[in-house]
């Protein structure tokens, strides 16, 4: 049986849910053919579990010091373009477990579709069944209803599979996002190429600590505060590009208005404040550049120093 695809996970310091999440890739291992793990500087014995894995599916590196999410993405997909010998890759974080048929009814899917997609995203559920990390539908988003498929123009780094011709011609992630809306942005790019899809069958649970969806810039925590201003810088970045300006200025406004409710917080208020206007302004002077596979390998070669290659079988 062919192994079509390259699982690639972003680790940091979540060790018993990262065994979790490659027990649960390891039980579906007929479909895979790498299973790149990128260790973003883990302090919590993350290091020492990867490198005891005595299994050849499991490509393991940990890097010499956190990058941020956004680049450990970037890394990730680049590693599994240029090492990797599926012809998909799926996307996904260390808090993703994918449910046993998760990845065939993706690869079913891809099939059905004559790999004709942008991407395709798998039903996302939090612990107690609850939906989260929702895609935002598409205006034809009713198309392939009837396939048990919802057309989707973005989704979140929780389980979703993509041609690597697509990247081939794309690009990767855009790692200079850091962290909150890379995701966002790479899933729009592959949905303005190629219409994708929200695969009902393919299900997988997001074990975070709470739901999400329930994330406010008004009740976050003051330690978390920092990403939604990486979050509405990127969010204006996307607007910029892939929006009209109407668009553009309609963001700016529920940004703004965003920030200004959250004054109303129970603490950290300015910082809340600041995260909005701040991260919004920042959006209109950020242009970070896509990269190909074949540059940031190029890159890596020059900067072997930077991370250290965990061999195993």
């Amino acid at each position: 049986m062919e192994k079509l695809i390259d699982v690639v996970v972003v680790t940091y310091n979540r060790l018993p849910l990262l065994k979790e999440c490659l027990l649960s890739l390891l039980n579906q291992r007929d479909n895979l053919s790498g299973i790149f793990v990128v260790d973003n500087h883990s302090t919590d014995g993350t290091t020492a579990y990867l490198s005891s894995i005595n299994d050849s599916l499991v490509k393991a590196t940990t890097l010499s010091d956190n990058i941020g999410g956004a680049a450990g993405f970037e890394y990730g997909v680049n590693q599994a373009m240029v090492e990797g010998t599926g012809r998909y890759i799926w996307i996904m974080d260390d808090d993703t477990i994918p449910n046993i048929g998760a990845s065939s009814a993706l690869l079913k899917t891809a099939k059905q579709l004559n790999d004709t997609f942008g991407f395709l995203c798998s039903n996302v559920r939090w612990t107690d069944g609850h939906a989260t990390n929702i895609a935002q539908v598409s205006k034809d988003w009713p198309e392939k209803i009837s396939f048990g498929l919802v057309g989707t123009v973005s989704a979140t780094f929780v389980s979703i599979l993509v041609p690597k011709e697509n990247i081939n011609r794309l690009g990767l992630p855009l790692g200079k996002m850091q962290i909150w809306g890379d995701d966002t942005e790479y899933t729009t790019r592959l949905s303005s190429f190629e219409a994708s899809f929200f695969v009902s069958d393919s299900i997988a649970v997001h074990k975070t600590g709470y739901n999400l969806m329930q994330d406010s810039l008004k009740t976050i925590q003051a330690d978390r505060i920092w990403r939604f201003k990486s979050m509405y810088r990127n969010l204006i970045y996307i607007k910029r590009h892939y929006a009209s300006k109407r668009g553009v200025l309609k963001l700016v406004f529920e940004n703004i208005v965003t920030g200004i409710g959250a004054l109303a917080a129970k603490d950290h208020r300015l910082n809340r404040f600041g995260a909005a206007f701040f991260g919004t302004w920042n959006g209109f002077f950020f242009n970070p550049d896509v990269h190909f596979p074949d540059e940031v390998s190029s890159e890596k070669s020059k900067n072997e120093e930077r991370s250290k290659k965990i061999l195993n079988g």
